[in-house]
């Protein structure tokens, strides 16, 4: 095959997220190998550029609009009257630009996706949410199986989702850089005040809601657990975190409870903590999972995104799963790991093992290279 020469990778916010930290990782990599790699995405304040330009990844911030979910009316529909010159914007970006090859991410993030296909471009759309309901999901999937090239997803449940499994997707999960994670001491269990973790910003997506429930049903079982919630506090969500930090103070989880914002070296924060608890109503591979497993620190998590297929089951299992939204199951998935040091240190070794095995960094380099070896292959099928 002919591999591309020239990509640019669409994100659709300005702030650091999953998307924005693998593209770092896997194109520092391909960058070194003589891709030319340039990141777009639209105009505004936040960290991403910053974190990427670290790498000496170019960025070029776009006159267009982040997308806005359609829960919120106004914004949604002073969204929806801008797209237009939106897409001709980015239409004029691309025949400029001339990339061999265009990266998608978000099911939502259509403007970039219907320019490429407009501009005669290929395009790879990467699916790396569950977020949507039923009916948006069928139509977005439906959108998704029309304009993309090759379509990649971030677990297979994500596929399901959007009901684009018969399109035969592309799953590349999130790519955790082994080599750079020193294990955990391999002896370490859980003291009698456990420290206890959640990674994101602070919006509702992730559920921190949910997580200082967890911690306040622990608090009635006896167990004096910490919680930290390391993520950015967003102005944006304001209305969602001002609240819980409220909620935090009145119910006297204040002297156990840190919230230190974003927090650059998320790999020191997990190891110095006893279990990542992911708390989110929708995810994809997770990055913090990732990382967690690839430390050997062992993880609770509720039945979203990829979370079962990433951690695994049954003896090789690197957490405990429970379903969505039942804080009750992770305050007593949580109990058990505490209380059983011979099941920890499993997890622990099994997270290790599996973050070795199967999520490497160089997997994801090689598949995120074939899937746009794939898409070029593919333009004489692109209306031009």
């Amino acid at each position: 095959m002919n591999a591309p020469q020239k990509i640019i990778c669409f994100l659709f916010d300005p702030n650091i997220g999953g998307p924005t930290i693998r593209a770092r990782s896997v194109y520092q990599q391909m960058m070194a190998q003589g891709f030319d790699i340039r990141v777009a995405f639209p105009k505004g304040d936040g960290t991403a550029a910053a974190y990427l330009a670290e790498k000496h990844i170019p960025v070029d911030q776009l006159a267009i609009s982040k997308p806005v979910m359609p829960r919120k009316v106004g914004a949604f529909l002073k969204f929806a009257l801008g797209s237009p010159l939106a897409l001709f914007r980015v239409v004029r970006y691309l025949r400029r630009e001339k990339p061999d090859v265009i990266h998608v991410n978000g099911a939502f993030d259509t403007i970039p996706a219907i320019a490429g296909r407009l501009a005669g471009v290929p395009v790879v759309w990467h699916l790396n949410d569950t977020v949507f309901g039923p009916r948006l999901s069928g139509i977005l999937g439906r959108l998704v199986r029309l304009v993309a090239s090759e379509i990649v997803i971030a677990a297979t449940r994500v596929g399901e989702h959007y009901g684009v499994m018969g399109a035969n997707p592309r799953v590349i999960f999130a790519p955790v850089d082994v080599h750079r994670f020193k294990a955990r001491d391999a002896s370490k269990v859980p003291d009698q005040n456990p420290k206890l973790t959640l990674v994101g910003n602070w919006n509702w997506i992730k559920g921190h809601d949910r997580f200082i429930d967890v911690l306040l049903d622990l608090k009635q079982q006896g167990i004096a657990a910490r919680g930290i919630a390391a993520g950015g506090f967003l102005d944006g969500q304001r209305a969602y975190w001002e609240p819980l930090l409220d909620r935090i103070q009145t119910n006297g989880l204040t002297d156990s409870f840190k919230a230190p914002g974003f927090v650059k070296d998320t790999v020191g924060l997990l190891t110095d903590s006893d279990l990542l608890l992911l708390t989110s109503h929708s995810e994809a591979s997770p990055m913090s999972l990732l990382e967690a497993m690839s430390i050997g620190l062992p993880v609770v998590s509720f039945d979203v995104g990829g979370a079962k297929e990433m951690l695994g089951q049954g003896d090789g299992a690197a957490g405990i799963v429970v379903p969505n939204g039942d804080t009750k199951a992770m305050s007593h998935a949580v109990a058990t790991l505490l209380g059983d040091t011979d099941l920890y240190q499993q997890m622990a070794q099994n997270g290790q093992r599996r973050a070795r095995d199967k999520f490497s960094l160089e997997t994801c380099i090689e598949r995120h290279i074939a899937a746009y070896e794939a898409a070029v292959q593919s333009k004489s099928r692109i209306v031009k």
